[in-house]
């Protein structure tokens, strides 16, 4: 019988729409979101604490700390600044991802083989604290062995590229997603996945060998405009069953 796949909610873009007006608004409140998510059925929270605060804000991640009823997992760069912040508020998973300033959203998997050298302390420190530590990677064989060597717990398979796709094309992309999370498993590491996932992919990614977790934002706060966030978060989680 196939595992009940854990949904993260990433509620970035709520506070996207909150800092449109610098800040200056109390509202939509991010607990708000928080609360009516985990309602629906959420059972991780996910931020993306960006070096330029385009959206979540560091008082955001020190509430969330506290007060979160489920989960945190912090995404960030590979930063000595963010290595800080995460040492500070110790969420429960730290997602180590690639961070462009000029990028609309995160536009593809962490390189983790090339910045080898670089992050292999950071991984080690932030572990050594009971944070454990996925890396967000494009489904390739390569970059889940040198996720594997550097000691992270998890892969978070992009599947940006996978959505966009269409014919062949798409169902090329989804081998290698196979075949990632199958060496992933193999590893010994847990299998996650996310980016650009709505209702239509998560019926999908279902049958995605090994998968555990999902986090999914940017669609979920888009069905909320019409159905509100309980129900849309309630939806996909009855998908991802």
């Amino acid at each position: 019988m196939k595992h009940k796949i854990r949904l993260g909610v990433n509620v970035d873009h709520v506070a996207t729409l909150r800092q449109v007006r610098g800040g200056t608004t109390p509202y939509p409140s991010l607990l708000d979101a928080v609360k009516a998510s985990v309602k629906g059925g959420a059972e991780q929270i996910t931020i993306h604490l960006r070096e330029d605060r385009r959206h979540i804000q560091l008082e955001d991640l020190k509430v969330l700390s506290k007060v979160c009823p489920v989960p945190l997992n912090l995404e960030m760069a590979a930063t000595a600044q963010m290595v800080k912040f995460a040492k500070k508020y110790r969420p429960d998973w730290v997602c180590f991802v690639p961070e462009k300033r000029a990028e609309l959203t995160t536009e593809g998997g962490l390189d983790v083989k090339k910045g080898f050298k670089k992050m292999a302390p950071m991984v080690e420190k932030l572990g050594r604290i009971g944070i454990e530590i996925s890396m967000f990677i494009e489904p390739s064989i390569e970059q889940v062995e040198a996720s594997y060597e550097i000691g992270a717990d998890a892969v978070e398979l992009h599947t940006g590229k996978w959505v966009l796709l269409t014919g062949a094309k798409k169902e090329k992309e989804w081998k290698r997603l196979v075949d990632a999370a199958e060496w992933a498993h193999y590893l010994g590491m847990n299998v996650h996945a996310g980016h650009g996932l709505d209702y239509q992919h998560a019926k999908l990614i279902n049958k995605l060998p090994h998968l555990q977790e999902v986090n999914i934002g940017h669609s979920l706060i888009c069905y909320a405009l019409e159905d509100g966030l309980q129900a849309s978060v309630s939806k996909m989680r009855k998908i991802l069953k």
